[in-house]
């Protein structure tokens, strides 16, 4: 007996997602061993060109109807997401990529909170539950108290704070723009930022040598964890609901850790993946738990939002930061940084 197309559409959609997913948990340890090759600002800037490019091919004439003001905010947005990049790539450089996964996602905890102080929406049951879940899960992966992080979780801890604040920009300034467009605007400024922050301080602002793992570093962050994924979301998500996307999206940290042992030979202990587990855990509490006057509103794009699905795409690493649906009280990102709009 075949299943019914609506529901064959669906779980296509649905594996289409969770490859997302795989190739953002693999650019934690691909852009662990390519900037240990590279200086980190080098590689950003390589990767987000590449990614602007291809990018640009499928904005088309879109750009020109962005306006002024889209522009600008597809600055003031880039610029965020890059310091998200440039805190969690440093910090790769000084923890483990699977550390770096788990805390990466610890954005959409973050996300709740600062909704708070800065939109007026105060946390939901499920984000005090999930910061409780992050902070005991910290303590666990870490194996020191959150206050005692080493420089390298600290770094990306600090990141996951700074996609926080994307997500919630995207709430707040991504209305009646065209996501292809507002992307592309964004990734190019990251990599104008990294560029210039490359000629600054780098010694060189071009890899002096290609090899393999680096040309799989930037095609697998630039290609695979930005534009392909950009157009699966764009495409697919909306064949299924926001609470199930939200599920598939946990699978990135799962995903990160598992390459990290798989490929870069990392060891994570039993009390280790338990604090990884709770981290996961807690990111689900904080997504799927919303305030009870947003349930009728979890299932739609934002109007005139930031394309069809009402996501604009995941750069590297292991960022996918999502647009939350419009007008839910309590905006949530779902599990996915910038990779290593990641």
């Amino acid at each position: 007996m075949s299943l019914p197309a609506t529901r064959r559409r669906r779980l296509w959609a649905e594996f289409l997602l969770a490859t997302v997913t795989v190739f953002w948990g693999s650019t934690f340890p691909v852009v662990k061993d390519a900037v240990a090759q590279v200086p980190v600002l080098c590689f950003l800037w390589v990767r987000f060109a590449l990614a602007a490019l291809l990018l640009a091919a499928l904005a088309g004439p879109r750009l020109a109807g962005l306006g002024r003001r889209g522009w600008t905010r597809g600055v003031v947005l880039g610029t965020v997401l890059f310091l998200a990049y440039l805190f969690q790539t440093f910090g790769l450089e000084r923890t483990s990529a699977a550390n770096a996964g788990f805390l990466t996602g610890l954005n959409v905890v973050w996300v709740p909170i600062l909704a708070g102080p800065l939109l007026g929406k105060r946390p939901s049951t499920g984000a005090r539950i999930g910061v409780v879940c992050a902070v005991i899960g910290l303590w666990l992966l870490t194996g020191s108290a959150p206050w005692r992080l080493g420089p390298g979780d600290l770094l990306v801890l600090v990141c996951s704070v700074f996609v926080a604040l994307h997500v919630l920009g995207l709430d707040a300034l991504t209305g009646g723009t065209d996501a292809r467009a507002l992307t592309f605007v964004q990734v190019a400024t990251m990599a104008v930022w990294a560029w210039a922050g490359s000629a600054a301080f780098e010694p060189v602002t071009w890899p002096r040598a290609w090899n393999a793992d680096l040309v799989t570093a930037v095609v697998v962050t630039a290609v695979f964890a930005t534009v392909y994924a950009f157009w699966v979301m764009t495409s697919y998500q909306r064949y299924t609901t926001p609470a199930r996307a939200a599920l598939i999206y946990t699978l990135e940290p799962v995903f990160a850790a598992v390459f990290s042992v798989w490929l870069a030979g990392e060891r994570l202990s039993a009390t280790a993946w338990m604090g990884g587990l709770l981290i996961v855990v807690g990111t689900l509490a904080a997504e799927l738990w919303p305030q009870p006057n947003a349930e009728g509103e979890q299932g739609g794009a934002r109007p005139g939002g930031a394309g069809e699905s009402g996501r604009t795409p995941p750069g590297s690493g292991g960022f996918g930061t999502p647009t939350p649906p419009g007008g839910s009280p309590a905006p949530t990102a779902v599990a996915g940084p910038p990779g290593a709009w990641r």
